[in-house]
């Protein structure tokens, strides 16, 4: 039988100390709930600011050509539109088969015109897209006379940081992605399902794979809230973070959720290259290996031996050297420095001026990169801009030699088989930023997930720290539009700027 006694009662005291107790996690939990509310709010709620109004982020909007250009804007754009499709194509034609002059991006902000263009591919009608081509509005354009808002809508890329979003390398096997945030019988269960995959893969790989697609019929199915399950070694891309239930999850680009504690952040290098002008010109060298500076002494025979300067400091590695030329003792070539000082060659890479090649414009941007060198200079005509150190492709995967166009410009895109510091070659890197295509898969991009620049270190590609790429990416032509994700050269009349690779 239960216990019918009284039960004892508390001290006053204690009384007033469990209400004083209950009162504080109750104002807690309010005070949380109207914190989180109010940061999603403030994530969700649509702003006008350079990209969404069409303004160029290097234009000053007082002055009189940006107020007559935003003018027309308001005139021939009236609409505004939130993508909220993954990726759309921005074509040349009003139909599904034109050719593609860009994409728009979950989250992209863009201007419309009025009237829609209806066709059997696209019942909600294509709209025209500010500056040129049309989008088809069913396929994930949510289009209003005010910005439109959406709790689906993710924050778009920034056009003003180093990277274009966060960037994340998942650092626990088989890590689940999901479609939304999860409850906590959710992602209980979702976690017992990876578990118990790790466990018949450890010992029947087949037998996993067949638990995986479901085909176990003793075996539990995945939850339906996950999207996927993300081995460990990939990296994703995070466009900003979510609480639920006191648990952080990355929200990704693509709108789906994976636990903040199971991943770990990768901010990239903080090295960058240098402006040009009448303080600093070409040549420029760094030190792409710690070194100290050492003096040659020729020996009897007329043989030279090197002896280290033990008077001077070690130069670290990515200084920048007091660099005057190459120098030849005996059968080495050396770096002379300043205060008659030298460095192997091997220790030093430098950037050097060339002629600007008859195919290009006296006012066109360009890039050289020096393969010997594993550097890059950004030209406009016969003017060097910037010079920086680069990583192309190792022995085997060699970056290719010739004159190239860029043929494409994506704030990032998803790639594979970026070199050994990216991981396995099964695995892609989503939303590798910074891109710019010159040949096939081939692309100058911004590189997070290693610091080796001025060493060769890719499958091909030409990895710019995150800071170059970025910087590189908006002096090149064509230039992208507001609002836009990415644009194509391909088959058009745009502009495209010229990539010079010489060994």
């Amino acid at each position: 039988m239960p216990d019918e006694r009284p039960s004892k009662a508390a001290p006053q005291g204690a009384k007033s100390i469990c209400l004083i107790l209950l009162l504080s996690s109750i104002c807690l939990a309010v005070a949380c709930s109207k914190l989180f509310s109010s940061k999603q709010s403030e994530r969700q709620k649509p702003v006008a600011t350079a990209e969404t109004s069409g303004l160029s982020a290097d234009t000053h909007p007082d002055s009189i050509e940006e107020k007559k250009r935003l003018a027309e804007i308001e005139k021939n754009f009236p609409l505004h539109g939130l993508v909220t499709g993954i990726q759309l194509k921005v074509t040349e034609q009003p139909h599904s088969e034109s050719i593609p002059l860009g994409w728009l991006r979950i989250g992209s902000r863009i201007r419309l015109a009025k009237q829609p263009t209806k066709s059997s591919t696209c019942a909600s009608g294509w709209y025209r897209v500010y500056p040129f081509g049309w989008a088809c509005a069913g396929q994930g354009i949510e289009i209003g006379t005010e910005l439109p808002d959406s709790t689906f809508a993710v924050t778009p890329a920034p056009q003003d940081a180093a990277l274009p979003y966060s960037y994340y390398f998942v650092k626990e096997p088989f890590v689940p992605e999901y479609h939304r945030l999860p409850s906590r019988d959710e992602q209980r269960a979702a976690l017992g399902f990876a578990n118990r995959y790790l466990e018949l893969e450890a010992k029947n790989r087949a037998t996993a794979e067949k638990f995986l697609r479901g085909e176990l019929s003793q075996e539990a199915k995945s939850p339906t809230v996950v999207r996927r399950y993300l081995e460990r070694g990939f990296y994703i891309a995070g466009a900003d973070q979510e609480m639920r239930a006191f648990r952080q999850f990355v929200r990704t680009v693509q709108g789906s959720y994976i636990k903040l504690a199971q991943l770990e952040e990768r901010r990239g290098s903080g090295f960058h290259g240098v402006e040009l002008g009448e303080q600093l010109q070409l040549p420029v060298a760094w030190a792409v290996r710690s070194a100290r500076a050492f003096t040659p002494k020729q020996r009897d025979d007329g043989s030279f031996r090197f002896v280290a300067d033990e008077s001077s400091e070690p130069f670290e590695r990515l200084a920048i050297l007091p660099w005057e030329g190459w120098e030849r003792f005996g059968e080495s070539v050396l770096h002379r420095l300043k205060n008659g000082r030298y460095l192997k060659f091997w220790f030093a890479a430098v950037a050097e001026r060339i002629d600007r090649p008859k195919e290009i414009g006296d006012r066109e941007p360009w890039i050289h990169v020096d393969l010997s060198q594993q550097t890059l200079v950004l030209y406009r005509g016969s003017m060097p801009l910037y010079a920086t150190l680069v990583s192309t492709g190792l022995q085997g995967y060699d970056t290719p030699v010739g004159l190239f166009e860029i043929r494409s410009k994506h704030i990032a895109d998803t790639m594979s088989d970026l070199g050994p510091e990216a991981g396995d070659e099964r695995y892609k890197i989503e939303d590798v930023p910074w891109t710019q295509y010159f040949k096939g898969s081939l692309a100058i991009h911004g590189a997070f997930w290693h610091e080796r620049f001025g060493l060769r270190r890719s499958h091909g590609c030409i990895n710019l720290a995150p800071l170059d790429a970025h910087y590189v990416f908006n002096q090149t032509w064509p230039e992208l539009p507001a609002g836009w994700h990415g644009i194509s050269t391909d088959n058009t009349d745009l502009r495209k700027s010229k990539i010079v690779i010489t060994d």
